[in-house]
C-alpha cells in the first residue's frame, strides 16, 4: 500500500515537472518573441531617428529639391524596411500630382495603360521610366483618392484595389503597402507611399503608426524646406536688386555739371530699390548742353531696364541729331518695337547753348516744364505738344511731337520734374498737386537750382508726414547766370 502511494506521488510529481517544463518553455518562447519585438521596435525607432536627423539637416542646406525628394523616399524605405517607394507632390501650375521620386522597385500605384503594357513586353524597364514621368490627377486613382481624402491607408493587396482601374500588371499583384497624404496646416503637399511583396514583408499596427508619424515629419520637412528655399531665393533676389540699384545709381550723374552761362542741378529718389525715372546731362558738340528727364510707366526691374535703354539711346542719338525733336524721334523709332504694348516712356529734353539765352524744349508726353521769370516773379508753363515714347512706332509720334524755342534771361530758372512730385499723396489721400509745385518752385527759384530741388523735397517730406512716396521722384533745375 505504501509502495502504491509512493509510485502515485512520483507519477504526479513527474507530470507536474513535465507541465512546468512546458510552461517554462512556452514562457521562454514568449519572452524571446517579446524581446525580438522590442529589438525590432528599437531598431525601427533608431532608423526613424537617423532619418529625421538627416531630414532636419537637409532642410537648412541649399540642396536641390531633387535631393530632398530622394532622401524622403529612401528614408521611408529604410524606416519601414520596404522594397519600394514613391513621392508625388502637388504642382500648383499644372494642378497635378507629379512624381518627384520613384524608387527602383516600387509597385505602380496607378493604372497602367495598354500601350505601356505592350511596351513592357519588349522592354520591362519602360515601366519605371514611365512611372517617373506620369502625372496624376489629384481627384482620380489611388494617389488622387488619398490626396483628396487626406487619410493614411494600409494596402492589404494592391492588386485587388479598385482604384487601380480594375486591371493590373504582375508588378501590382500580391503587393502590400502603406500610403498617406502629405499636408502641413491647410496646405496639401502631396502623397508618399511604400510597397513590398506580400511574401517578403507584413506590415503590422506598429508599422502603420510609425508610417503615419513619418508622413507627418516628411510633410513638416517639405514645408520648411520650401519656406527656407523661398527665403534664400528672396535674399538672392534682393541682393541682385541691390546690385542692379547700385549699377543704376552709377549711371545717374554723380555731380552737377559745369555749364558756362548756367547753374544746373538734378536729383532722383527711387520709390523702390530700382527706379523707373532717370535723368541725365549731355555735353554735346558745338558748345551745346542737353538735360534729359524721363519716367517709364510701371515700376521695378522692367521699368529700370527700359530707363537704362533710354539713357543709352539718348546718349548715342543726341550727338548725331540736328534738333531735340529729331533726337526723340530716333529714340522712339528704336525703342517702340522692343517694349510691351502697355508700356511707354514720358520724357522732356532741353537743349541749351553755352553762354547763350537760347533754349529748345521737346516734350514726349511728360509733365509741363516750369519757367520762373526773375524780372516778374511769375511762372510760365511750357508744354509743347508731344506723344509718349513707345506708344507709336514713328509716324504719329513725329507728327504730334513738336519742339519749343524760348529764351532764358539772367536769374530765370527752369524746372523739370516727374509726376512722382505732383502726384505724391499724404495720409489724407490728398495729392501734392501741380499748383503746390509751382508755389514751392517760385518760393525757392531765386536761391538757385540746389535750393529749388532741396526746398521742394523738404516740402514734399513735410507734406507726406513720414509716408513713403508711391512713385519715383526726379527733378532738374537750370538757372541762367549773367
Amino acid at each position: 500500500m505504501t509502495t502504491f502511494f509512493v509510485v502515485l506521488l512520483v507519477l504526479l510529481l513527474s507530470a507536474a515537472l513535465v507541465k512546468l517544463g512546458l510552461v517554462v518553455r512556452r514562457q521562454s518562447a514568449e519572452l524571446k518573441h517579446l524581446r525580438e519585438e522590442e529589438a525590432a521596435i528599437v531598431a525601427e525607432e533608431r532608423r526613424m531617428f537617423d532619418f529625421l536627423h538627416d531630414l532636419g539637416e537637409a532642410i537648412w542646406r541649399d540642396d536641390q529639391q531633387a535631393s530632398m525628394h530622394r532622401l524622403i523616399v529612401e528614408g521611408a524605405l529604410g524606416v519601414t524596411q520596404s522594397t519600394g517607394g514613391t513621392l508625388y507632390l502637388y504642382d500648383e501650375a499644372t494642378r497635378q500630382l507629379v512624381p518627384r521620386h520613384v524608387s527602383d522597385f516600387c509597385a505602380p500605384l496607378i493604372f497602367v495603360p495598354e500601350a505601356l503594357r505592350e511596351q513592357m513586353k519588349e522592354n520591362p524597364a519602360s515601366l519605371l521610366s514611365s512611372l517617373r514621368m506620369f502625372a496624376v490627377s489629384p481627384d482620380h486613382g489611388l494617389p488622387g483618392a488619398i490626396f483628396a481624402g487626406q487619410q493614411t491607408e494600409m494596402l492589404a493587396d494592391l492588386g485587388t484595389d479598385p482604384r487601380l482601374g480594375g486591371s493590373t500588371v504582375p508588378e501590382q499583384e500580391n503587393v502590400t503597402g502603406m500610403i498617406g497624404p502629405l499636408s502641413f496646416g491647410s496646405r496639401r503637399l502631396g502623397v508618399l507611399a511604400v510597397t513590398s511583396p506580400k511574401g517578403g514583408r507584413k506590415y503590422n499596427a506598429n508599422d502603420f503608426e510609425v508610417f503615419k508619424s513619418l508622413i507627418e515629419q516628411c510633410a513638416f520637412a517639405l514645408a520648411n524646406a520650401v519656406s527656407h528655399q523661398e527665403a534664400t531665393q528672396s535674399r538672392m533676389d534682393q541682393q541682385e536688386l541691390q546690385n542692379a540699384s547700385q549699377i543704376q545709381q552709377l549711371l545717374q550723374p554723380d555731380h552737377d555739371p559745369v555749364v558756362p552761362g548756367f547753374v544746373v542741378a538734378g536729383k532722383n529718389i527711387p520709390a523702390r530699390t530700382l527706379s523707373g525715372d532717370y535723368f541725365d546731362f549731355l555735353h554735346l558738340p558745338d558748345g551745346k548742353f542737353g538735360s534729359v528727364i524721363a519716367d517709364v510707366s510701371g515700376k521695378g526691374l522692367g521699368a529700370a531696364l527700359i530707363a537704362v535703354m533710354c539713357r543709352a539711346l539718348m546718349r548715342s542719338r543726341a550727338a548725331l541729331s540736328r534738333t531735340p525733336a529729331e533726337t526723340l524721334a530716333a529714340v522712339n523709332r528704336q525703342i517702340a518695337p522692343d517694349i510691351r504694348e502697355d508700356m511707354f516712356i514720358t520724357m522732356s529734353y532741353v537743349l541749351a547753348e553755352e553762354n547763350s539765352p537760347k533754349m529748345t524744349l521737346v516734350r514726349a508726353g511728360h509733365n509741363a516744364a516750369l519757367l520762373w521769370r526773375k524780372a516778374t516773379d511769375t511762372i510760365d508753363i511750357l508744354h509743347p505738344p508731344g506723344l509718349g515714347i513707345g506708344i507709336d512706332k514713328g509716324n504719329v509720334f513725329e507728327r504730334v511731337t513738336k519742339q519749343l524755342d524760348f529764351e532764358m534771361l539772367p536769374g530765370d530758372c527752369l524746372l523739370l520734374y516727374t509726376d512722382g512730385v505732383n502726384e505724391a499723396m499724404n495720409p489724407d489721400e490728398v495729392e501734392f498737386g501741380e499748383e503746390r509745385v509751382q508755389e514751392k518752385f517760385a518760393k525757392y527759384a531765386d536761391q538757385g537750382p540746389k535750393a529749388v530741388i532741396g526746398g521742394i523735397i523738404t516740402e514734399l517730406e513735410h507734406f507726406l508726414q513720414g509716408r513713403r512716396s508711391h512713385d519715383d521722384i526726379t527733378l532738374i533745375a537750370i538757372q541762367k547766370t549773367p
